[in-house]
């Protein structure tokens, strides 16, 4: 069975408590339970939604965005697959991938790559191509990242060429809330 909804079409899910009535509402509200750590109701919105029950996949295709609190991903496609059962293996997101969380501290993370995958087994977003890493002001650069969602816990690297980073410290005292005084957790690969 394959279910398509078309251009301008929003849904919003909560928890679900009961059977659901189509196992694409299951498999759609599972798979962003981790855009953001705070849980809450997950919307989606996309161009063209298509899912294929029988391949248990759902294909979310034009200005895809998944908004969960203050989490957000933002794509040009994006595909969830998901057991018999509606549990999620993983994500994959392509084309301008905007990706956004907060820190413990309630500073915004913003990830933006050419790719992303999402892990359910090990609650990890791969975000690989042009990579780049914003907090505040400072930005860092490389080609892969892996954030371990839940954990917080950041690693980049860049291939064969090296990670890049500009930071703004606090000035003698003052408060500068854009800044932070090292990226407190970003580990550059192998360490």
């Amino acid at each position: 069975m394959t279910t398509v909804m078309k251009k301008g079409t929003a849904m919003t899910y909560r928890v679900l408590t009961a059977v659901a009535a189509a196992a694409v509402v299951v498999a759609a509200g599972a798979a962003w339970a981790q855009v953001s750590s705070d849980g809450g109701p997950v919307q989606v919105t996309a161009d063209t939604w298509k899912t294929d029950n029988n391949a248990h996949t759902t294909y979310l295709d034009g200005r895809v965005e998944i908004q969960q609190e203050k989490g957000r991903l933002r794509a040009d496609h994006a595909k969830i697959l998901s057991t018999a059962d509606g549990e999620i293996i993983n994500v994959e997101a392509t084309g301008n991938v905007y990706y956004v969380t907060h820190d413990a501290k309630g500073q915004e993370n913003i990830m933006k790559g050419d790719n992303a995958v999402y892990t359910q087994a090990d609650d990890t977003m791969v975000l690989t191509g042009a990579v780049t890493l914003q907090q505040g002001q400072n930005v860092m650069t490389g080609t892969r990242l892996v954030s371990h969602v839940k954990a917080g816990d950041t690693t980049l690297d860049s291939g064969q060429g090296r990670v890049r980073g500009v930071f703004y410290p606090q000035k003698n005292g003052q408060s500068n809330p854009q800044a932070i005084s090292a990226p407190p957790s970003v580990k550059p690969a192998g360490q």
